[in-house]
């Protein structure tokens, strides 16, 4: 686990940082969007992704929040929430926890297609780290996280959003190597 933290984090680093080059400003090749941009999604979460995990009782709800600004039509980073609680199978209690991350967001329709003006419809990978504090455990932890997004442009400067999504850890709820995987629907404002 820790391994897959590291290469994680490495290449979130020093992929992201030469895709700062790739803006031109030519408005045929695609501009860089607005520039800032703010989100809220809410949606579920489970621990684990085992079959034995898939009980009702381990679902909880789960919400974000998210501030970010595109530097390229590729590439954006953006800083976020994530929490409020999680359900276990070993115990009925909810573990409180927050999670405070960083991450590129790297959008695919300009990776494949660079050429593409701006879209409707467009598909991001997104790829970081973070701080997360499980409340039942009163301890830090830096965990990776990893995404994709569906964002569909609803006006010039709204968007709504879909967002699969997982945060990796070492010992976040079990002791070991966990993974806590959450589906979302949200809005995102640009200005």
């Amino acid at each position: 686990m820790r391994k897959i933290f590291i290469f994680i984090l490495f290449n979130t680093l020093f992929i992201s940082i030469p895709l700062f080059g790739f803006a031109d400003g030519n408005p045929k090749e695609g501009k860089v969007e607005n520039g800032y941009y703010v989100g809220i999604s809410a949606g579920v979460q489970i621990s684990g992704i085992k079959d034995e995990d898939f009980v009702s009782r381990n679902f909880a709800p789960m919400f974000t929040f998210y501030a970010g600004k595109n530097f390229t039509p590729l590439l954006a980073l953006q800083l976020g929430y994530r929490g409020n609680y999680f359900n276990t199978i070993s115990h009925d209690r909810k573990r409180y926890y927050n999670y405070f991350s960083g991450e590129a967001v790297f959008n695919l329709n300009k990776l494949f297609n660079p050429k593409s003006g701006v879209q409707k419809l467009n598909a991001l990978l997104h790829a970081g780290s973070g701080y997360f504090y499980n409340h039942d455990y009163d301890r830090p932890n830096i965990c990776a996280h990893l995404g994709v997004s569906a964002t569909y442009r609803i006006t010039p400067k709204l968007k709504t959003t879909f967002n699969t999504s997982f945060i990796m850890g070492w010992d976040i709820y079990q002791g070991d190597e966990d993974i806590l995987p959450g589906t979302s629907l949200g809005l995102s404002y640009s200005f």
